[in-house]
């Protein structure tokens, strides 16, 4: 890690800033940030952020959420909209499922390609395709 402290009179100012190498330890599991580093498997498929910004989960304050957990959700469904520069960009799904985890609250920063929503996409609708047999 890397310090540094200025003091003046009461006044003291501490910066800190830690190195690769401490960085890495703490993405590790049991790390504070390790249910940041997810992987897809055939039970999970993660929407991630498009781009980096604040995250909101509903259109206004004290309106609904766009998703909650246990909710059913298709390609295109709206899961909530990012804040970047003053532009409010939506989050649409990418995949079909049901909704087993979200991993971001609202008012806080994303940054791009970190998992917002975790889907269970074996309990997705059921496709047209299914009765064409």
């Amino acid at each position: 890690m890397r310090e540094l402290e200025v003091r003046s009179g009461a006044l003291r100012i501490a910066l800190r800033r830690m190195t690769s190498v401490e960085t890495l330890a703490d993405n590790t599991v049991g790390g504070p940030r390790a249910q940041a580093i997810l992987a897809e498997d055939e039970h999970t498929r993660l929407i991630r952020s498009p781009l980096t910004g604040v995250w909101y989960d509903s259109p206004s304050p004290g309106a609904p959420p766009f998703v909650r957990i246990g909710d059913l959700v298709e390609v295109g469904t709206l899961v909530g909209v990012i804040e970047t520069m003053k532009i409010f960009n939506e989050v649409a799904s990418d995949a079909s499922g049901r909704v087993c985890q979200i991993h971001v609250h609202a008012g806080e920063l994303v940054q791009v390609n970190a998992p917002i929503i975790a889907l269970d996409p074996s309990e997705g609708p059921i496709s047209s395709e299914a009765f064409d047999q």
